[in-house]
């Protein structure tokens, strides 16, 4: 979304209109549903998530400073609700689908193993690696972007990364699973 599109966006939140709701939802609900999915594994808390995460942003727009774009802070929203979410169901679960990229480790898995090794090796990562790639490969986010909503340095981020490839490169070649 545009800068000048985003802030019109939040000042029209921020007044209450009703279409200013309707076009963030519209713009931002079907993906933070996918991320919800992928984190949760689970459709009901996925769309339990986003509509508490829409909720808070409509509660608190008036809080919003601007010192990140309305994406990120949206998305921060939602991760953290996932986490919360996570922490009290304490399991991981797989993903159904695989989206093609152009990283190496990407294109082994796509062109060597099935897609439930895959759910296995994704889902057998930490959870630190494993909301990383989602981020970076799924929603197709940004280091700094993820560094936002993860509230982490770039650095680290980029070390996550990394080691989440490992991992999952490791996982794959073991047959699915992975032990820290």
């Amino acid at each position: 979304m545009a800068k000048d599109v985003e802030k019109n966006l939040i000042k029209e939140l921020k007044k209450g209109k009703e279409e200013a709701y309707v076009s963030l939802l519209k713009n931002y609900g079907n993906r933070l549903i996918k991320t919800c999915y992928l984190m949760l594994k689970d459709e009901k808390d996925a769309e339990d998530i986003v509509q508490e995460t829409f909720i808070k942003v409509f509660s608190h727009i008036n809080s919003f400073k601007g010192a990140s774009s309305l994406y990120t802070w949206i998305y921060r929203i939602a991760i953290n609700l996932c986490k919360d979410r996570l922490k009290t169901k304490r399991e991981y679960l797989p993903y159904e689908e695989w989206i093609e990229t152009e990283d190496s480790v990407e294109e082994i898995v796509l062109l060597s193993i099935d897609i439930d090794n895959l759910r296995k090796a994704l889902w057998s990562l930490s959870p630190i690696y494993n909301e990383v790639l989602i981020l970076f490969y799924f929603e197709e986010l940004s280091i700094k972007e993820i560094g936002e909503i993860l509230d982490e340095k770039e650095g680290t981020v980029k070390s996550k990364l990394s080691r989440g490839r490992m991992a999952l490169k490791k996982a794959l070649e073991e047959g699915g699973i992975y032990d820290e």
